[in-house]
């Protein structure tokens, strides 16, 4: 079957026009993004914990990860959706303090292992709305 030269043409510009937008979205993608993402599950403390912390964007020497930590959500609600044996507990106990602690301790891990590579010298946190909203807790 043979095109006319109009329908070719329009075949070449929308061809060209696909092709230009593949191009300028594989030259905005930040490959180091998957790389501390790598970094995140290889690290078998990291890895264990119930939430997955994620590298979203970078910008400059400035890594910004995602968190579940926010004032718009007490402690011991997001814990206890991670946790939920702590659901019904009131955020003075042994059990709830310790899981922050945990929580604590493991973003700190995060950071620390993200500050480790060459090309990061800070580390910026995100509030996870996409997650809590998996959960049913929207966050304005």
């Amino acid at each position: 079957m043979s095109l006319d030269r109009g329908t070719r043409i329009y075949a070449g510009i929308l061809g060209s026009l696909v092709g230009l937008s593949l191009l300028a979205w594989l030259l905005t993608l930040d490959f180091r993004l998957a790389e501390i993402d790598k970094m995140l599950k290889q690290d078998k403390q990291i890895a264990a914990y119930p939430y997955r912390f994620k590298a979203l964007e970078i910008k400059g020497t400035t890594a910004i990860l995602s968190t579940p930590r926010t004032s718009a959500v007490p402690a011991v609600k997001f814990l206890s959706m991670i946790f939920p044996r702590l659901s019904r507990k009131s955020e003075q106990d042994p059990a709830v303090i310790a899981a922050q602690k945990q929580l604590g301790k493991i973003q700190g891990k995060v950071r620390e292992l993200v500050l480790s590579r060459q090309d990061i010298e800070r580390v910026s946190w995100r509030i996870d709305r996409a997650w809590y909203a998996q959960k049913g807790v929207l966050i304005d």
